[in-house]
C-alpha cells in the first residue's frame, strides 16, 4: 500500500475524510464513504451514507482547524472553504471480494523499504506519498526541486483526493482490509516469502469454503497455504469488529507504524502446513 505523509496536502485531505467519517459513524450500523478533493481554494466533500443525520460542516470545519492547527497552518490552511455534496439516506452496495498486497515487515501493508525510508528520512524532502512497486517511488510536492539523489519520483497533481481506506467505514471494505492484514501477519512466520497477494472473499464454494486466494513466492504450495488459512481462521467479521471497536481510525494516518489491535499472532501455534 502507498504510504501517505501526514505532513502534506495529501495527508490533510485523508485526515479530514477520516475526521468526518468518525463523526458520521458515531451511531451504530452507519455505512459511509467520504471522499475529499483539495482544489486549492476549496475542499469538495463528496460521499454516500445510509445515515440521515446531516453533518454540521461549519462546526466540524472549525473543530478540525483547531485540533490540527499546527499542521494545517504549516500548509496555509488557516481557513477552509467547503463544498458539501454528500448524499444522505443512501443504501450503499457492499463488495464481497478485495485484493491486497502485504509485505514481511512490522506493518504488513507497507514494505520494509518504505518503513525504513520514512523512519530514517534525512533529506527533508517535501513529499505526499511513497509507493513500492519494484522500488520506491516518491510523489513529490510540486515545489520540491532537490531531486538529484532520487532514482524514481513523480509530482503531485493540482487536485488531490483522499483514498482508501481513509474515509471508508468499517463495513465498506475497511474491516476486510484489517482482517486480511491480520491473517497475512501470521503467514510471514511460515510461508518464507517477503510478499503476499491476498484475495479476501466472503463468498463460499460448493464445499462451504470461502473462495479466498493467496499468491506468494514461498517454497510452500499456494494451495497448501490457502487450505491452512481456511482451517485456522474463521472469517467471523462480527467477532473481529467487536475486538477492534475501540480503535481510533485517525491513527491509520497519524500513527501508521504503531501497534494495531489486529496485529497479534494469537493463532500462530495452529498454523501447520502439510
Amino acid at each position: 500500500m502507498k504510504y501517505i505523509n501526514k505532513k502534506s496536502n495529501r495527508g490533510i485531505v485523508n485526515l479530514f475524510s477520516d475526521y468526518l467519517l468518525k463523526e458520521l459513524t458515531k451511531e451504530n450500523n452507519i455505512d459511509a464513504v467520504i471522499e475529499i478533493t483539495d482544489c486549492g481554494k476549496f475542499f469538495i466533500v463528496n460521499g454516500l451514507t445510509n445515515s440521515n443525520k446531516i453533518l454540521d460542516m461549519t462546526k466540524l470545519k472549525s473543530s478540525f482547524l483547531e485540533e490540527y492547527k499546527e499542521l494545517l497552518s504549516e500548509f496555509g490552511y488557516t481557513q477552509i472553504n467547503i463544498i458539501d455534496v454528500i448524499t444522505y439516506g443512501q443504501e450503499l452496495v457492499k463488495k464481497s471480494e478485495y485484493t491486497y498486497d502485504f509485505y514481511d515487515s512490522v506493518r504488513p501493508i507497507y514494505s520494509q523499504s518504505i518503513i525504513d525510508y520514512v523512519s530514517n528520512d534525512i533529506q527533508g524532502l517535501k513529499y505526499h506519498s511513497i509507493s513500492d512497486i519494484n522500488g520506491l517511488t516518491l510523489e513529490l510536492d510540486y515545489s520540491e526541486e532537490d531531486t538529484q539523489d532520487l532514482t524514481t519520483f513523480n509530482y503531485s497533481p493540482l487536485n488531490i483526493t483522499s483514498e482508501f481506506p481513509h474515509g471508508y467505514s468499517l463495513d465498506m471494505g475497511r474491516l476486510e482490509f484489517y482482517y486480511s492484514e491480520y491473517i497475512a501477519n501470521h503467514l510471514f512466520c511460515h510461508s518464507i516469502t517477503d510478499k503476499i497477494q491476498f484475495k479476501y472473499s466472503n463468498i463460499k464454494d460448493d464445499d462451504d469454503d470461502y473462495m479466498i486466494n493467496i499468491n506468494t513466492t514461498s517454497v510452500h504450495n499456494n494451495k497448501s497455504i490457502i487450505s491452512m488459512v481456511l482451517d485456522v481462521f474463521d472469517f467471523d467479521m462480527f467477532k473481529f469488529k467487536s475486538a477492534i471497536k475501540s480503535y481510533d481510525i485517525i491513527e491509520d494516518l497519524t500513527k501508521p507504524f504503531d501497534k494495531k489491535p489486529w496485529l497479534v499472532k494469537d493463532r500462530i501455534k495452529d498454523l501447520v502446513i502439510f
